[in-house]
């Protein structure tokens, strides 16, 4: 610290006490002053690593307020006394204002860290939204085309005066080869129609049911999967007991113009069966016809 000669004033004579004490004075006034300026000093680091240009400036302005205790002894500790004390009464007038453009910066810095958050969650409000929005138009799709089906059926059937029994030979529409099942699980098929929602891990559509067993399902869509496919379903049995499986696409059946009553779709195998879900099948099956016995 560089002192002015206009800051030196006239030689008092004083105690040798009294030039100690304010030593002592002098020297825990420039203690607190060096932790005021390393706490703000800190502050200012933050911002710098943040990226705002700022602080770098701030930094410099800081440090330059940083105070060493000058040599106080020797006849003139009382002049180096007073002198000190007037440029720490500079240096804490400088200080203040730098610590009050600090926090200006801060709360700049601040409002943009909450408008960057503002903007983030808008984003992903908006792309769930969007998310949403292609899965509701997938399921609508998806619908669509069950419900042209069915109407596409209907009016074949209503077309015909009697109905057709297929004779031995007869295509069912092109299928795949299904993949092999386990040994000794064979069940009773039911005929039932309710509304299958069908997803895989890049699938999501809505299908339904024209038979079940306590094994599996035949789901009619045209949102046809490679057989081996995971899938995840949900079906509602009659007396609203809701299923939710997993599964495994074991065949495939595609549209075929030539048989228009015969509905494209997945036979689905169930591979992961809840307790509760298993009995309601179970019920469900027993309870009703079946449509034939394996063999």
């Amino acid at each position: 610290m560089r002192l002015r000669n206009s800051a030196v004033p006239g030689v008092d004579p004083v105690s040798g006490s009294d030039v100690a004490a304010e030593a002592d004075a002098l020297t825990q006034s420039i203690g607190l002053l060096n932790d005021e300026v390393h706490a703000l000093s800190e502050r200012a680091a933050r911002l710098h690593e943040a990226g705002l240009p700022e602080a770098e400036w701030l930094l410099a302005r800081l440090q330059m307020h940083r105070l060493a205790c000058p040599n106080l002894s020797g006849p003139a500790a009382r002049m180096m006394i007073q002198a000190s004390f007037a440029a720490l009464e500079e240096h804490r007038e400088g200080l203040s204002r730098d610590a009050a453009e600090l926090q200006r910066v801060e709360a700049v810095a601040e409002a943009a860290r909450a408008e960057q958050a503002r903007r983030a969650e808008a984003e992903r409000k908006e792309a769930e939204r969007k998310a949403a929005e292609r899965k509701e138009a997938e399921q609508a799709r998806a619908r669509r085309e069950a419900q042209a089906v069915a109407e596409r059926r209907a009016a074949a059937a209503a077309a015909t005066p009697a109905p057709k029994t297929r004779a031995p030979g007869q295509p069912l529409g092109k299928m795949s080869a299904p993949i092999a099942a386990a040994p000794g699980r064979g069940s009773s098929r039911i005929p039932m129609q309710t509304q299958v929602d069908m997803s895989s891990d890049s699938n999501v559509f809505t299908g339904f049911s024209t038979n079940l067993s306590e094994g599996g399902v035949f789901v009619a869509t045209v949102n046809l999967l490679p057989v081996g496919t995971p899938v995840d379903l949900t079906f509602t049995l009659p007396g609203n007991t809701r299923i939710t499986v997993k599964g495994e696409v074991r065949w495939t059946r595609e549209i075929d113009d030539r048989v228009p009553d015969v509905f494209p779709g997945v036979g689905v195998r169930f591979v992961e069966l809840g307790m509760d879900a298993a009995q309601a099948l179970h019920r469900f099956v027993a309870e009703r016809e079946p449509l034939f016995y394996p063999d």
